[in-house]
């Protein structure tokens, strides 16, 4: 049994592919072949069109004297400053997700199914499932109805002709099972490698990934070993906005962020006001209820935060000036190959070596299987549950550094989530 984890970025695209044997699961990242012949974990989200017409995916010559297509993934979602209209992003997707889907069949046959990620908050679920469902059912078409998996002839078809050959698929449920097709929001797939290996304790944490062409943040807690997800945001700002890059003026192949220094400073200070904004809303709304529910100090509950995790993933996270605190979380960490479970993965020191596992890390939450894709999102009362209508001075002495439960060695309600349920 196979499942990819298809992580289709603005920037770049990452696949991983678990492997199912009886209960042993391992876990192997895709590998693409750029026009020097070099392997590379990461496959550039560009489309060149070639003055005869055909399509290049991917990677392009430095010299490409076509038009060079880009940001068509972000356009497809959500409207983007590059003004691509959404029909014309949408070909270029399914186009580009076709060429990813002739190699994967070729290696795999049909045997594999995928679970996507999409850039979504937690009030439009529904309409980015729709999107992703029908960019992958029209690719799927096209590669294995109007091509039969020839991948040759695909490449050899102009661009005006391939579009008259591309049916944009209509959504429908049963095309969505058809194909197996999982869609879930990127920032609940960043969770999955920290929570399915037990790697994160149990408490209220924060997940930042910092994409290409979002940034997605989710608030959840850890219960049996899953994650619990109480709200979740995807801000339209990332990389590329950071760097100017979006701006719709790029020249040439280049799509990496290298330095730093590439980052604007007006534009880091908008940016970080505007990420801030979420967490203090999130932070609000914990907040409120915790006064609702418990009647204890306030600051408890934020005491509790600074000890909690902030946890940065995605390629904007490699870079120290963004990975900021937000919202009273203080304890700021980067996901590395500690959180991994790294005995199931292949070539797991090329991926260390090359510090890639917080750019390959929702690929990798992508491909750990799941029975369906319905996310039950719990509301923020409940985290509270455990402790409504206590009043603080029946659980502390006079002295805030004092615990409750000294008898049993002490506990914190606002630092022990345990004790909390």
């Amino acid at each position: 049994m196979i499942t990819v984890g298809l992580d289709f970025g603005t920037h770049q695209t990452k696949v991983c592919v678990e492997h199912k044997d009886g209960v042993e699961l391992t876990y192997t990242f895709m590998k693409f072949v750029d026009t020097y012949h070099r392997d590379f974990y990461t496959f550039p989200s560009l489309v060149g069109v070639g003055k005869d017409g055909l399509l290049s995916y991917g990677f392009l010559p430095r010299r490409y004297d076509g038009r060079i297509i880009r940001y068509f993934k972000q356009s497809t979602f959500r409207p983007h400053p590059s003004g691509m209209p959404q029909v014309n992003a949408m070909y270029f997707s399914t186009w580009y997700l076709a060429y990813i889907l002739f190699d994967l069949e070729d290696k795999y046959g049909q045997e594999f199914t995928i679970q996507m990620g999409a850039p979504t908050d937690s009030g439009h679920v529904h309409q980015v499932k729709v999107i992703a469902t029908r960019i992958i059912a029209s690719a799927y078409n096209l590669v294995e109805d109007v091509f039969a998996n020839d991948k040759e002839k695909f490449l050899a078809t102009p661009m005006k002709e391939l579009t008259e050959l591309t049916e944009l698929v209509p959504y429908s449920k049963e095309i969505k099972d058809e194909y197996g097709l999982l869609v879930f929001p990127e920032a609940y797939a960043c969770l999955k490698p920290l929570i399915s290996q037990g790697k994160l304790a149990t408490g209220m944490s924060l997940m930042i990934d910092i994409g290409g062409g979002t940034t997605d943040i989710s608030f959840f807690t850890i219960e049996d070993n899953k994650p619990q997800v109480y709200d979740f945001y995807s801000i339209n700002k990332g990389l590329n906005y950071l760097t100017g890059a979006n701006e719709g003026n790029q020249t040439g192949t280049e799509i990496n962020v290298r330095d730093a220094s590439e980052i604007n400073n007006g534009r880091r200070s908008v940016y970080i006001n505007e990420v801030n904004q979420v967490c203090d809303n999130l932070r609000s709304k914990l907040q409120r209820e915790f006064k609702l529910q418990t009647g204890l100090n306030m600051h408890r509950l934020l005491d509790a935060l600074k000890n909690r995790p902030l946890v940065y993933c995605g390629g904007g996270s490699t870079f120290k000036t963004l990975r900021v605190s937000y919202g009273g979380y203080q304890d700021k960490k980067q996901i590395s190959h500690k959180e991994w479970n790294v005995k199931s993965i292949k070539d797991i020191d090329e991926i260390i070596d090359e510090e890639l596992c917080p750019i390959l890390s929702t690929a990798y939450g992508l491909a750990i299987s799941t029975e369906n894709d319905n996310i039950v999102m719990k509301p923020f009362r409940d985290i509270f549950e455990g402790v409504r209508g206590y009043e603080e001075e029946h659980h502390h002495k006079t002295s805030r550094d004092t615990t409750f439960g000294s008898a049993y060695g002490g506990f914190s309600y606002a630092d022990d989530w345990d004790a909390w349920k």
